[in-house]
């Protein structure tokens, strides 16, 4: 009774009877070309929130990039975590506010603490305070050496970096100051494709490590309710797909610099 009331709670729940309602309402009516339109649009809210399709759609970033053995990841001069970790929040008690993709933080901090790499590179977006604009790791480093998570590895910053291209082009210059050869590049699974196409594209050659997976949760499922979560999984398989269109159109990646796969 507890998880109806709780499926019944959520607003795209709500609007999703709300249009079967509506539809009802019109067929009674005999208004067969509104009943149509508030009909199709509860079918289509159906579709991406009920069926297996978000987990179908989001799948096809992930699959490619799923590792079941940790053993035979290449040892490398540096792991690099791409942001979107978190930002800073007085209100926290971290300091940090950390988001869902906090997964690529933690799969960072443990291929070095498992001897895959010497250094550890923070990219990120910021954050607003008092005007002024930080880094994710001007938070995220002081909370680390609180807890000893990466003692004895030094913790680069890419500062505030705008897109995955513009860390990128920052950390193929520290790569190339530092003589580092070999890249660990940490992110979700969903952006890897993406994020390996736009560090392979600028020159940088890069081991994928994917992490934060997140279709398994909607595949081969039918639900009564619309989910939220999978609007969300259809959400960001969209977003992936615009984001790789648009920076193939600014030239940041380059199909020839990709390896067939």
């Amino acid at each position: 009774m507890a998880a109806l009331a709780k499926a019944l709670l959520q607003p795209v729940v709500l609007l999703w009877l709300a249009l079967l309602g509506s539809a009802g309402w019109f067929i009674y009516k005999r208004k067969y070309r509104l009943a149509a339109l508030q009909g199709g649009l509860a079918l289509a809210l159906f579709i991406l929130g009920s069926s297996p399709l978000a987990g179908n759609l989001l799948s096809r970033l992930e699959a490619p990039y799923g590792r079941t053995s940790w053993e035979t990841l290449p040892e490398a001069d540096a792991v690099l975590v791409l942001g979107g970790i978190g930002g800073g929040s007085d209100s926290e008690i971290t300091g940090i506010d950390f988001s869902s993709t906090v997964d690529r933080l933690l799969t960072g901090i443990d291929l070095t603490r498992r001897g895959k790499a010497p250094v550890l590179v923070l990219g990120g977006g910021g954050y607003w305070k008092n005007g002024k604009l930080g880094s994710e790791a001007e938070r995220i480093r002081p909370w680390m050496e609180k807890w000893k998570l990466a003692e004895d590895i030094p913790v680069h910053d890419l500062g505030v970096c705008a897109n995955t291209y513009e860390e990128s082009q920052k950390f193929a210059a520290l790569a190339r100051k530092e003589g580092w050869k070999t890249i660990l590049l940490v992110t979700s699974a969903s952006h890897m494709k993406r994020a390996e196409a736009v560090f392979l594209s600028s020159g940088v050659e890069v081991t994928p490590v994917a992490c934060d997976f997140g279709a398994w949760r909607h595949r081969n499922e039918w639900n009564i309710f619309p989910s939220i979560d999978r609007l969300k999984a259809v959400q960001i398989w969209m977003y992936e797909s615009a984001g790789w269109m648009y920076y193939r159109s600014k030239g940041w990646i380059q199909l020839d610099a990709l390896p067939e796969k």
